[in-house]
């Protein structure tokens, strides 16, 4: 299925334009974010500090990446496409932009995994260091999967003149002008090992996403018998770290929703898929609001930035 490629919308002109104008809001306030984490978190939530300004920095990282450093142009429904960031001019290969950009995407999702694999560490042992090194090797073999998950499926990369002949069978509407822009990289004519790829380390992380969850829960209720205050002060940082990563991920399942319909259904719309990319890039921003305001202490510091004293002096005295 085609669409109208002559729209302003599909054009590469207003995907840029777009992801700059973002990138403008998105650099001051990652810088914000890592700020206020670095400098205001409170010493009692010291223990979870490093991975929370672990998550910060990958996320936002990978934010200025999608809409600044490296602005890919997708074009769906087979794996391929161009940049448009500042590394064509740095002279960057594009199947290195592109190995980069999945490896940091999963490195993104490891970062959140952490987070609650630390939370439940902590529950279990407290503050002990007796066999903190088995987590840094835990933590480590998981990095190292998603520097390595993207690998079969350039070991099946095609040759890039058969590559766009295999695109043009099968999107045939597909402008032969694109085919030729600067950086055009054919991962793929046939994307199943790709999405089996990304299908894997997806479930794999989502799993243990998942135990780390349960048992931090579970642990929180046996908690909840022997000190009041703290289940309480626990529980409140569990709901508000289940906020800081599930309302971002949420914001962007609509976009991700529609580019697997459209890899899967064999749909091109350059106009679709250049808004989905643009609202996906969206998600570091997302985060770092998120951030910024589900947590108190951060919530009370950022306000204390902005200058918000009689704001923030009054949610003090009524809670």
């Amino acid at each position: 299925m085609c669409s109208n490629t002559t729209s302003f919308l599909a054009s590469d002109e207003f995907y840029k334009i777009t992801l700059h104008c973002l990138s403008v809001f998105k650099i001051p306030l990652h810088t914000l974010g890592a700020y206020i984490v670095i400098a205001k978190t409170p010493a009692k939530m010291s223990s979870v500090k490093t991975s929370m300004l672990i998550l910060h920095v990958l996320s936002s990282f990978l934010d200025i990446y999608l809409s600044f450093l490296c602005i890919p142009v997708f074009t769906l429904p087979v794996s391929a496409g161009y940049p448009l960031g500042i590394s064509v001019w740095l002279g960057i290969p594009t199947p290195l932009q592109v190995y980069l950009g999945c490896t940091m995407v999963s490195a993104v999702c490891v970062s959140i995994l952490g987070c609650f694999e630390e939370r439940n560490y902590i529950l279990k042992n407290g503050n002990s260091q007796t066999i903190r090194w088995k987590r840094i090797i835990y933590l480590a073999s998981l990095y190292t999967v998603s520097c390595l998950y993207m690998l079969p499926t350039y070991l099946f990369m095609p040759d890039q003149v058969n590559g766009k002949f295999g695109i043009l069978q099968k999107v045939a509407c597909i402008p032969e002008d694109v085919l030729n822009r600067p950086g055009f990289f054919v991962l793929a004519v046939d994307g199943t090992v790709c999405v089996l790829s990304i299908c894997l380390d997806t479930v794999f992380l989502f799993a243990q996403l998942m135990y780390f969850v349960i048992s931090t829960t579970y642990r929180l209720s046996q908690t909840s018998s022997k000190s009041n205050a703290t289940y309480k002060l626990q529980k409140q940082f569990m709901v508000s770290l289940g906020l800081h990563t599930l309302i971002p991920t949420f914001m962007i399942a609509l976009p991700v929703i529609y580019l697997a319909v459209a890899i899967s259904q064999n749909i091109y719309n350059q106009a679709a898929t250049n808004i989905a990319l643009a609202a996906i890039s969206m998600h570091g921003v997302l985060s770092t609001v998120t951030m910024l305001l589900v947590h108190k202490p951060y919530r009370v510091e950022t306000l204390a930035v902005f200058r918000m004293k009689r704001y923030l002096n009054t949610r003090i005295n009524t809670s």
